[in-house]
């Protein structure tokens, strides 16, 4: 009795646990993650988000560089990133992206925007997507940058 008992619970507890995972939950992928903890300038007038551009430029950004007003693009780690301006004085409207990454393919990605937040004169409340906003990039090498393509 006891038996039967505890082997229900642990069925139940299992697709409790099977049926709870959230939609918009990144898995972790087999695929070589060469973009972590890697920082890059968006060569774009707009920053790198689920409702932007169909092609993006990627160029390091290394610690010689002395750009002013730029739009960039950090990998946290191996799943997080942040996508932000940068100006110098006179515009002190800031907007950052955040969001997830995942490799779906060796030369492909999934990012998912969570949040988009501005501070400065143009502070706004953030705005938070709920499920997060999917898009979806081939990326290619082009000399020394990454192109990324919208799918």
């Amino acid at each position: 009795m006891i038996n039967k008992f505890l082997s229900i619970a642990l069925i139940i507890f299992v697709l409790m646990q099977l049926f709870s995972c959230k939609d918009d939950q990144i898995k972790k992928s087999n695929f070589p993650n060469y973009l972590k903890n890697t920082q890059w300038f968006v060569e774009s007038e707009v920053l790198l988000h689920s409702d932007g551009e169909e092609v993006y430029l990627l160029s390091r950004r290394t610690d010689s560089a002395t750009r002013f007003n730029f739009q960039a693009m950090d990998f946290l780690d191996d799943e997080n990133f942040t996508s932000y301006d940068s100006w110098e004085c006179g515009n002190d409207c800031f907007t950052t992206v955040y969001g997830r990454y995942i490799f779906t393919g060796v030369d492909q990605v999934e990012m998912q925007v969570d949040s988009i937040g501005q501070s400065g004169t143009c502070q706004s409340p953030t705005q938070i997507f709920k499920p997060s906003k999917k898009v979806v990039f081939d990326i290619s090498k082009e000399k020394t940058q990454l192109k990324l393509t919208r799918q």
